[in-house]
């Protein structure tokens, strides 16, 4: 599987790009992109999906913390390396208000609802994880809660 690095070049966004804008009914927030379904029903213009997908899947986890009518600034924020909310909320608010200038200059308000949102949704994140740990921990399969 190929991963999403620092920074994305701008041919990878073009052809990401590319495939959102083929796809104008897709809802970006919810799509399922594990599922081979969702994946088949998409129009992929000679687009080679096992290349697109883990960079479709960054944009996702951007779009869902952007507010809605917003979503036209995840592909700059991947272009400059920010791909989860998980890596923007370990960015300290000062610095990412300073990255988020850089991309979009006037818009600090807007930049720190995004990194509120990214902590929230890490938040939850974690706390899935936690919840994952423990229901593997061998006394809570022992227990037979079912």
């Amino acid at each position: 599987m190929v991963s999403v690095t620092k920074s994305v070049s701008r041919a990878a966004l073009a052809e990401l790009q590319r495939l959102i804008e083929a796809n104008p009914s897709v809802d970006w927030r919810a799509i399922a992109l594990d599922s081979p379904a969702e994946l088949n029903a998409l129009e992929w213009h000679e687009l080679e999906p096992e290349a697109v997908v883990p960079l479709l899947k960054a944009y996702q986890r951007l779009v869902r913390i952007l507010p809605e009518s917003e979503e036209r600034r995840a592909l700059p924020l991947l272009e400059s390396g920010l791909h989860s909310s998980i890596q923007i909320a370990n960015l300290s608010r000062d610095e990412f208000a300073r990255r988020w200038n850089e991309l979009f200059p006037g818009n600090e308000s807007l930049g720190l609802a995004v990194h509120r949102a990214a902590i929230s949704r890490r938040s939850e994140l974690l706390l899935h994880h936690i919840n994952d740990i423990q229901r593997n921990e061998p006394h809570y399969r022992a227990a037979r809660f079912r």
